[in-house]
């Protein structure tokens, strides 16, 4: 029986515990799998199985002493929060266009209750984010993640990154992620726009009509014509958020 060689275990180890500082956080924090109701257990013995199946032996782990160390287990956490900014951002855009729809056209008040984290959230929001996880796994999108985390090991080593890009990548990005959840509901939003009009010129043209009391209706009507007039924008909108955070991820290097 062939005995075990420990240093090679040990680097082993200490892969697989940097590692899972790099992708812990993109499957416990980042939508879309935070919004999947599972036991935080789950998402730690699957975080701990990705590392363990990724996570190569390098030996010049062995010959970092405590301090460096600790500097490899914090920049590995900061690469992880990196990639999970780059997801959050993404859906972020999709619930704040949702919480703005949602302002425009009177449903400021309604709230639901998001079954992942069970919390409140604002209803167009929570269905847009909720419809955006289902696109981003209905086209792999979690397969092309998981393949830009193994690429990333290549690129940036475990405990010897330098830099995570430049502030500049960062901005771009996120301009453009907001963008692009504005365009998803951009006719809607022109639609409503619209019917402001309409309703102010009316208001001026009657003034013993209630404004107020019209446009709510008027604009609930609209409002839910346009999503399913426009809903065919959901999903391009949200396969180019996916394709951007994933080209941000890569970029990152």
């Amino acid at each position: 029986m062939k005995s075990l060689d420990f240093p090679a275990v040990t680097s082993w180890a200490l892969a697989v515990l940097l590692l899972t500082l790099r992708v812990g956080p993109v499957f416990t924090l980042a939508p879309p799998f935070s919004l999947i109701q599972a036991p935080m257990r789950v998402r730690i013995a699957l975080v701990l199985a990705l590392a363990a199946c990724l996570a190569t032996p390098v030996s010049s782990l062995l010959a970092q002493n405590g301090l460096s160390l600790a500097i490899a287990c914090a920049t590995e956490l900061l690469l992880g929060l990196t990639i999970a900014f780059a997801l959050q951002a993404a859906f972020a855009s999709l619930s704040f266009a949702g919480r703005m729809l949602e302002i425009q056209a009177g449903y400021g008040l309604a709230t639901i209750i998001l079954p992942g984290s069970r919390t409140q959230a604002p209803m167009f929001g929570a269905i847009l984010t909720l419809v955006g996880g289902l696109i981003f796994f209905a086209n792999n999108g979690h397969l092309a993640l998981l393949q830009l985390i193994a690429r990333t090991l290549d690129v940036l080593p475990l405990g010897q990154i330098q830099s995570l890009a430049s502030p500049e990548l960062y901005i771009r990005y996120f301009s453009l992620v907001m963008t692009l959840g504005f365009a998803a509901t951009a006719a809607v939003s022109l639609a409503l726009f619209l019917v402001d009009l309409v309703i102010a010129f009316l208001s001026r043209a009657l003034p013993q009509m209630n404004a107020l009391l019209l446009g709510l209706q008027v604009k609930t009507i609209v409002t839910l014509l346009m999503l399913a007039v426009s809903a065919g924008l959901l999903g391009p909108a949200t396969l180019r958020l996916t394709s951007t955070a994933l080209d941000f991820i890569a970029a990152i290097g």
